[in-house]
């Protein structure tokens, strides 16, 4: 085989295993350095694009992108980690890759996940309640708060979590250690606002140890050329 078959050869790999080797950590980035700009993060954020088939990357056409975000703040508590599922987008290939930004035909959006432990959880209670709350811990669709009531020995305080007109509401069900009647004053409210890119909250999902707020993103500014 010449060396001249083998070059061709070369650039038909290249050309083939474009989609799945250059291409996705390319726009992955170009998204990632997006992220970190406009939410102010120390570091670029974890990214992973990719398109089904993957010849459609080619055409511009990414099917998935998930983002990945440590320790960033939402409604005002800390995370453990924040992830973004993007809608499928189109983007100007030669465009994104000469100009140093994202070129897209329509704003990105998607959904976002903001997973809380029970230690970052325990703020939510803490801020949002009027008596004051010392423990939590996180069962399956259940939370069980230690609250100190004014009785010497904190009360055990079980309810559930679920949301309402963009709040993250505390419904008690049963109390230990303290009066039936306590349970009237021992529920709490919390506004989930101030959540990045306009997003509003959708959804609250109780598990063992976490905390899940699901939250909708209609736009994603992508900002000045950056680079």
């Amino acid at each position: 085989m010449s060396k001249k078959t083998l070059f061709v050869l070369l650039i038909v790999l290249l050309i083939v295993l474009a989609p799945y080797t250059i291409l996705p950590p390319m726009m992955g980035s170009l998204v990632g350095r997006i992220l970190q700009d406009q939410l102010g993060l120390q570091k670029t954020p974890q990214v992973a694009v990719e398109s089904s088939p993957g010849l459609m990357m080619y055409a511009g056409s990414f099917s998935k992108a998930l983002v990945s975000v440590e320790g960033f703040e939402l409604a005002g508590v800390k995370t453990d980690r924040i992830v973004m599922y993007l809608d499928p987008f189109n983007v100007n290939i030669i465009e994104s890759a000469t100009g140093g930004e994202l070129s897209t035909e329509k704003p990105l959006s998607g959904v976002l996940r903001g997973e809380f432990s029970e230690e970052n959880t325990l703020r939510f209670a803490q801020l949002g309640a009027a008596v004051p709350v010392q423990e939590i811990q996180l069962e399956d669709d259940e939370v069980v708060l230690k609250m100190a009531v004014g009785l010497g020995s904190p009360a055990t305080v079980r309810g559930r979590l679920f949301l309402q007109d963009g709040s993250l509401i505390f419904e008690p069900r049963q109390i230990e250690g303290a009066p039936q009647q306590l349970l009237a004053v021992v529920g709490f409210a919390y506004p989930v606002s101030g959540l990045p890119f306009g997003a509003e909250i959708s959804g609250v999902d109780v598990r063992k140890d976490r905390l899940i707020l699901s939250a909708r993103i209609q736009k994603i500014p992508l900002g000045e050329p950056i680079g």
